[in-house]
């Protein structure tokens, strides 16, 4: 049987950036109500959103038996010459981690890449290449200065998303994805109830499988979102990413994969609504986590 930490984020709460937009949820609100859902253990999320002073943090969060499991970094990879340009922003981080004994940097893309990931049509081997080095070197340097592990997220909308994408990052860089299955299903999947996709992805690199985001997908509002090809961030204003007991996703079936791979590692619970009420928000997080208790993935 495996061993899971559930853990939640900010972004469940529609905390996207460090000023708590787009839903503007205070942050000690954040800590009061995932602790009051039950969840052991949190993501920092946008960087400054939670307190940045170490001390601080550790006293907010032992007030409600909390902890952290990764910081979070997301930067525009495809600007800067190389891993220097982002460097700064890395050690400061990681410095706060290091001091909360936290050994996982969940790292993902914001590079431009246009409205429908249209840009990367055009970018030639040398640009992919550039790419990849940047988030190889600050793999090796966060695990050789501070023995943090980034694990990298592929997420919709940015250079990395499609299966050939990962697949070619993981190559390269050497690292270990923070597999996110919702974002999976969406950018490579069919959108019909029970697709396999995440599924299928999480049985052929089980050896990368170090850290998980369990996030779903509204099949009716994703089939609305291909059919009038509206952009993910409309979809996701749409709630294109609904409850785990509701979508296209069998996570009974991501269960028994877990069970088969042996699975040992962080589990973050994530919705994603940004233009969902706080009342919405603390809902979901308590019936997300109720249902991953009844399918067996939580004890």
């Amino acid at each position: 049987m495996y061993n899971v930490k559930i853990a939640t984020a900010p972004c469940s709460w529609g905390v996207w950036y460090a000023d708590g937009t787009p839903s503007g949820t205070p942050w000690e609100l954040f800590l009061d109500q995932a602790a009051e859902a039950g969840y052991q253990a949190l993501e920092l999320g946008p960087d400054g959103y939670l307190p940045t002073d170490d001390g601080r943090l550790r006293e907010e969060l032992a007030k409600r038996s909390l902890e952290v499991c990764a910081g979070t970094a997301c930067y525009q990879f495809d600007t800067g010459k190389d891993f220097d340009a982002f460097r700064p922003r890395v050690e400061a981080l990681c410095r706060r981690l290091s001091a909360l004994d936290v050994h996982h940097l969940v790292t993902m893309d914001e590079s431009d890449v246009g409205k429908y990931s249209e840009k990367k049509v055009d970018m030639d081997a040398e640009t992919w290449r550039t790419f990849f080095q940047k988030i190889k070197d600050m793999g090796e340097y966060t695990k050789n200065f501070f023995d943090i592990e980034v694990v990298y997220h592929p997420h919709i909308k940015t250079m990395v998303e499609y299966e050939e994408e990962i697949i070619r990052l993981m190559d390269f860089t050497g690292l270990r994805l923070c597999f996110d299955t919702g974002h999976h299903a969406y950018s490579n999947g069919t959108g019909m109830i029970g697709d396999r996709s995440a599924i299928d992805f999480m049985r052929r690199y089980s050896d990368r499988m170090a850290y998980l985001h369990f996030k779903q997908v509204d099949g009716t509002i994703y089939k609305k979102v291909m059919a009038e090809k509206l952009d993910s961030d409309t979809a996701f204003d749409m709630q294109v990413m609904c409850d785990i007991p509701d979508g296209i996703i069998d996570f009974e079936e991501v269960r028994r994969v877990m069970d088969e791979i042996n699975y040992s590692g962080i589990t973050v619970v994530e919705s994603d609504m940004p233009c969902a009420s706080n009342e919405q928000v603390f809902e979901s997080a308590k019936r997300n986590l109720k249902y991953l208790q009844e399918i067996g993935i939580v004890k």
